[in-house]
Order: C-alpha cells, then structure tokens, then sequence
C-alpha cells in the first residue's frame, strides 16, 4: 500500500485554513474562510514543481483557475494512520505547464512524477491553492459555501473536506520553510508503520484526554447546581 506523501519539495505555507481547530469558521481568513484550503508557495516566488503524492488519476479540469481534481487509484495510507481513497484539489497552474503535462481527464500520474505547479491563473503571485476530501470523486468536486471570505465572494470547498496535516506524510528530503503553525507528521528514520500507529495512538490519547477535561468541567457545573 502506498502512503499519501507531501508533493513539494519545499514546504511553506503562505496562507493556511479559514477554520479553526474546533470546526469553527475564521472569518479573518483572506479567502479560505470556512474551509480546511492551503496556499503553497514553495522555496520562492518562482514556480515549483509538484510532484505526485502516490498513484492518482486526473477526474475533473475547471478552466476558471484551471482546477485540477486527482483522485488517488487506491486506497492510502495517511498521516494519521488511518487507509483513505482521496480526492485532492490544485488550483493556479499556467496553461504553458497544464499542456506540458498533458493534464486531461483520465490522465493517470504515478508516485513521484512530476504532475502539477505552482502558477498564477486566477490568482496573484505564484503559488498552488490545495485541498483535499474523502474520495471517491463525487459530483463536480466541490461546492460554493455559504460563507463569503474577505474580499467579498463566496467560498468554495472539495467536497467531504479533510485537514491536509492529518493526511500529508512530510518526507525527510523536504526542506520546511513555513509549516502554517500545523502539526504535520514528518517521517523519521523509524518504521514507517510503526510511526503512524504511535502518531494514531497519541492522537487518541489526546482526545481521551480532552474527554475527561470536559466530564470533569460538566461535573463541576453539576455541582454548583
């Protein structure tokens, strides 16, 4: 089985996600208000590269920011440990590399191969806007919000969105400029496997701590009634 991978070889997050940890919308967001979107700029204000985060087949191109919808051929192995078919969402690569590439409906790209960059049609400056949701690939891939984000539009998300940090792998040869503030997993020399089940079980061991927190604040509520 292959592990879902983060595709850059720079990491650095210009613009992170309009919600919070809670699920609660951030209305300061510039413009990913309501959704768990991330704005990649890679090393610079040039253009990188993107590279293939495991077997993927192109399923849908919207010439508007000329979205690219990938859906991964099987199911992967993700940051949080967790097996997940995935969908992922890139926007703003230049018509010039799209063609380059070839990128149609159909299109398979396997792990590692260039299949996508940063670029700026439909935005400003250089960079890849990316989502990803739950696969399967369902209806046209995404839907307008009833959010407006701050320069006055509504927002638009993949649909069955996931947090990019809970899915990514970040590879040892990735040089990481600006995380957002996120907790990626960052692999290390340990067993890959072994890694991502201790990840899955401390992210329980957090959730099982925050469940008691909360029984003991409901508990002295009770007890002032």
């Amino acid at each position: 089985m292959q592990s879902c991978k983060f595709f850059m070889e720079y990491m650095r997050v210009t613009q992170g996600y309009g919600r919070y940890e809670n699920g609660n919308i951030d209305y300061t967001s510039y413009s990913h208000t309501g959704s768990y979107a991330v704005d990649l700029g890679g090393r610079d204000t040039a253009k990188d590269w993107a590279y293939a985060p495991c077997d993927v087949v192109v399923k849908r191109v919207y010439g508007e920011y000329n979205a690219v919808w990938f859906e991964t051929l099987e199911e992967v192995l993700c940051a949080d440990g967790k097996k997940r078919k995935l969908v992922f969402m890139l926007l703003h690569i230049d018509n010039e590399d799209k063609q380059t590439l070839g990128i149609q409906p159909g299109k398979i790209f396997r792990f590692g191969e260039k299949f996508y960059r940063e670029g700026s049609a439909g935005a400003v400056g250089n960079h890849i806007h990316m989502e990803v949701g739950l696969g399967p690939f369902t209806g046209t891939g995404w839907q307008k919000t009833t959010v407006k984000d701050r320069t006055g539009n509504y927002v638009w998300k993949i649909n069955n969105q996931l947090k990019p940090d809970e899915i990514f792998i970040v590879g040892k040869d990735v040089i990481v400029m600006e995380d957002g503030g996120y907790d990626w997993y960052i692999q290390d020399r340990r067993d890959d496997k072994i890694t991502l089940l201790q990840r899955e079980n401390d992210l329980l061991k957090r959730q099982l701590d925050q469940y008691e927190q909360l029984i003991v604040r409901i508990e002295s509520i009770l007890d002032a009634l």
